[in-house]
Parts: C-alpha cells; sequence; structure tokens
C-alpha cells in the first residue's frame, strides 16, 4: 500500500491488477483523463497530478470499472454516472473504515 492510500496492486477472481502512478510526461491516454482501467493489461492508470483524496477517489472509480469487467457486467461498466457513485462510496468506506 502506497502512503497515499492507494494499493500497488491487487487481486480480483485471480487476476492481479497492478496500479500504477504515472507522471504527465509518460502520460498517454489523453489531456482529459486522470485514471484509466485497462482491462487487457489487468491495470489502472492514474495520473500523478492527482492528490490524496482525489487520487484515492480516481483508484476507487477505475477499480469499479475493473470489477464489473471481471464480473462480467461490462454493459454496467460502461454507466459512467453509477461507476463514479460507486466509486465514491467505495473510497469513503475504505477511508473510514474502524
Amino acid at each position: 500500500m502506497r502512503s497515499d492510500g492507494i494499493p500497488r496492486r491487487f487481486q480480483l477472481a485471480g487476476h492481479t491488477i497492478v496500479v500504477r502512478v504515472v507522471p504527465p510526461s509518460k502520460w498517454r491516454h489523453g489531456k482529459d483523463c486522470v485514471g484509466i482501467w485497462l482491462p487487457d493489461l489487468y491495470r489502472i492508470d492514474i495520473m500523478s497530478t492527482a492528490k490524496g483524496s482525489n487520487r484515492q477517489q480516481i483508484w476507487a472509480h477505475e477499480a469499479i470499472h475493473a470489477m464489473l469487467d471481471i464480473a462480467g457486467h461490462d454493459d454496467l461498466s460502461r454507466d459512467e454516472a453509477l461507476v463514479d457513485r460507486l466509486g465514491h462510496l467505495l473510497q469513503q468506506m475504505l477511508t473510514t473504515m474502524e
């Protein structure tokens, strides 16, 4: 686990999902994108300029995409509003657990 609360990797259904924090100089996903789930690579990339709880929420959003895709619900994974709501809930749950 990184000091910012996002993992370096995690497991879903036997797959290892790698989480990379990428500097702007190496970002290849477009200037309006700050995070992306790459299902063919089982990887989440997050722009390094995202900090703190924003970075956590980006990770949670992309993790929800990963969960839905791996569970066979790619139709739900394309629903950005749903993914965003679930990502915010996941981030809050993980950061407020006692």
